[in-house]
């Protein structure tokens, strides 16, 4: 294997902005999946620090980094470049940490990378909020952080459904958090997490027979383009749209995906039941 993967290694690799410990264990277990950066090059292995744990340290056993005798540890691993590891031996009484680089599968480093990345952009916003309220960054860290992990399955969903408007939820979420301390986190997240803007589509197929049914379903969709404004004031963006009679499109789009799928639910379902009140008739079908 050449460096140059090496190289794009480090690239997709996430930086650690403050040394923070961000596992709540002491030790990590053994098959577990870790992020370290590599400290030092030896003849027979490596060392690298445990992001995760607070600077902790792994030895990397030269058979667990190499795979063939004509190949250099340093055709995989470099000083400072961070890389997924899986623990194979763990000592607790002496701290002593045994990684393995070969027994991760590529798919396995990609989904740590990501969830790594993650973390530490949320790790990044409670940097932020602890600049601003004075709070260590290690408290806001658990009363904060891992309460999102808990609820949420990972640190920055937390701060992304704030960005998405979802304050009572969340302000349930951490309802231990003093308020001026949670104003900071709102605002914290709406300013530095953007939600990009998905679509919901859907084709209505409209039909009435009477000899002014054209009116009739005019009026229905303008009822329905009323329905969408009243109830959702701005929240969502939408569209309504003929595609060649009897068939008309709705668009609705926004950050928030199962506001997105309420609107075009109670959008689709109000036609339907307003066309048949007219005495006509109306289906539904969802744009995949």
């Amino acid at each position: 294997m050449s460096s140059r993967r090496g190289k794009e290694r480090d690239k997709e690799a996430p930086q650690l902005l403050v040394p923070v410990k961000i596992a709540r264990k002491e030790l990590p277990d053994v098959g577990e999946l870790v992020v370290g950066t590599v400290k030092k090059i030896m003849e027979h292995g490596a060392y690298v620090i445990l992001d995760e744990y607070g600077g902790l340290e792994a030895y990397v056993p030269i058979n667990e980094i190499v795979q063939s005798w004509f190949h250099s540890i340093k055709d995989y691993l470099k000083p400072g470049q961070k890389a997924v590891f899986r623990v194979i031996r763990v000592d607790p009484r002496r701290k002593l940490i045994d990684v393995s680089l070969r027994k991760v599968r590529e798919e396995e480093k990609k989904e740590k990378f990501l969830q790594w990345k993650r973390t530490i952009r949320a790790v990044k916003l409670l940097e932020l909020v602890s600049q601003k309220t004075g709070i260590p960054l290690q408290e806001l860290l658990v009363k904060v952080g891992y309460r999102f992990e808990d609820i949420y399955g990972d640190m920055l969903k937390g701060f992304e459904q704030l960005a998405k408007g979802h304050v009572d939820e969340v302000r349930r979420v951490l309802k231990d958090v003093p308020d001026h301390v949670f104003k900071v986190i709102e605002e914290i997240a709406r300013e530095h997490i953007e939600i990009p803007e998905i679509t919901f589509s859907g084709i209505i197929r409209m039909i009435n027979i009477k000899p002014d049914g054209v009116e009739h379903i005019k009026e229905t969709l303008i009822k329905a383009k009323q329905l969408i404004e009243e109830k959702y004031d701005g929240s969502v963006k939408y569209k309504i749209y003929v595609v060649g009679p009897p068939r008309y499109r709705i668009d609705v789009t926004g950050r928030d995906p199962k506001m997105l799928d309420q609107v075009l639910s109670e959008v689709s379902s109000f036609i339907i039941e307003e066309a048949r009140r007219r005495g006509g008739e109306a289906s539904f079908t969802r744009i995949q």
